[in-house]
C-alpha cells in the first residue's frame, strides 16, 4: 500500500487492488452503483465515485459483466473536491435491469461484493489508534435496508444515524471491523488491525500491573508508616520490655528494616506473613491504637 494514506484510502485501494470471482465483481459494481446511481439532464445514468482508481474499475466491471462502455466525466469543487461520473449513454434499460432485484438475493460472494462496492462508494474507516469505527455514507432508503439486512446476515450489528442529506450505517469495536474487513476483501487491513488491537491490549496490560504495583507499593508504605507508630507508641507507653518475646522479636524486626514487606520479616524470624501481620496487630492493641481507624487494613 501506499505511504501517507489515509486510512480509509488504505482499505480502498487494497479492495481494488484484489482480485475477485465474477459473483464477488458483480455484487461489488452493484454496490457502487447503488450508493452513487444518479442521472444527467438528459436522463443519462451515471454513478459518481472519488476516485480514479474506482472509476477504471467500474468502467472495466460495467464493460466486462454488463457489456456497457461509459464515459468518464470529471467534476470539481464542492465539500468533496474532484470527482468522477460515469456515464453509461444508452444502457438505462441494462442498469434498471441490474440493479432491479433486492441485492439480499445476491449469492454470499455476491453480497460481500455488494458491501465493497458500497465501502468505496461512500465508506470510511477510523485508524485502530483513535478507536474502531466504520461508516458507509448512503442516500438511499432502499440501500440502508438492503445493506443494515446484509450485514445482519453476516452476523454484524450495524447501528444507523442521520449526517445532513444522509443515512450512516455504522460498526464499532474491533471486532465487527475485523469481520467486515475480510468480508469486502481487505485483509491486510483486518491484520494490521488485529496488530494495532494486540499492541493496545498489551499496553493497557502494562499499564494496569504498573498502576497495581504503585498502588501496592504505596500501600506498603503506608503500612510500614503505621506499624513503626504504633511501635513507638507502646515504646513510649509501656517500654518495648514489657512485651512477650515473640512479640518484641517482631517489633524489632519491623524497627531493623522500616520498609521491608512483611514478607521477608516473616522469613528472618521464622513466621509467615499472616504471623507477622497478627503480632503487630496485637502490639497495636496493646498500644491503644483504634484499629478501626489506624489500620492500614490489608497484611503488606
Amino acid at each position: 500500500m501506499k505511504r501517507g494514506l489515509s486510512q480509509t484510502l488504505k482499505v480502498k485501494e487494497e479492495i481494488l487492488g484484489g482480485t475477485y470471482p465474477k459473483a464477488f465483481q458483480l455484487g461489488l459494481l452493484r454496490g457502487i452503483l447503488d450508493a452513487g446511481l444518479t442521472s444527467l439532464v438528459d436522463g443519462t445514468p451515471a454513478a459518481a465515485v472519488d476516485l480514479a482508481r474506482t472509476a477504471r474499475v467500474m468502467h472495466r466491471l460495467a464493460q466486462e459483466r454488463l457489456g456497457l462502455d461509459a464515459v468518464v466525466l470529471v467534476r470539481r469543487g464542492g465539500a468533496r473536491g474532484r470527482r468522477f461520473l460515469l456515464a453509461f449513454p444508452g444502457g438505462q434499460q441494462e442498469l434498471q435491469d441490474f440493479v432491479g432485484k433486492p441485492p439480499q438475493t445476491l449469492p454470499a460472494l455476491g453480497r460481500r461484493g455488494y458491501l465493497a462496492g458500497l465501502f468505496l462508494a461512500g465508506g470510511s474507516l477510523t485508524p485502530p489508534q483513535t478507536g474502531y469505527l466504520l461508516e458507509l455514507r448512503l442516500t438511499r432508503l432502499a440501500t440502508v435496508a438492503a445493506a443494515a439486512a446484509i450485514l445482519s446476515g453476516f452476523g454484524l450489528i450495524p447501528h444507523r444515524r442521520l449526517r445532513r442529506e444522509y443515512s450512516v450505517l455504522y460498526l464499532r469495536g474491533a471486532d465487527q471491523l475485523a469481520q467486515t474487513l475480510s468480508l469486502i476483501g481487505a485483509q491486510e487491513a483486518r491484520l494490521k488491525l488485529e496488530d494495532a488491537r494486540s499492541v493496545r491490549s498489551m499496553r493497557g496490560s502494562v499499564n494496569r500491573l504498573v498502576n497495581a504495583e504503585s498502588a501496592n507499593v504505596e500501600k506498603s508504605v503506608r503500612a510500614a508508616i503505621a506499624h513503626g507508630e504504633w511501635i513507638r507508641r507502646l515504646a513510649a507507653s509501656r517500654g518495648l520490655e514489657s512485651l512477650p518475646p515473640k512479640l518484641r522479636e517482631a517489633a524489632q524486626a519491623r524497627l531493623d528494616d522500616p520498609e521491608a514487606p512483611l514478607e521477608e520479616i516473616g522469613r528472618r524470624i521464622g513466621l509467615t506473613k499472616a504471623g507477622v501481620h497478627y503480632r503487630l496487630r496485637r502490639i497495636a492493641e496493646l498500644a491503644g491504637v483504634d484499629l478501626a481507624k489506624e489500620d492500614p487494613g490489608r497484611m503488606l
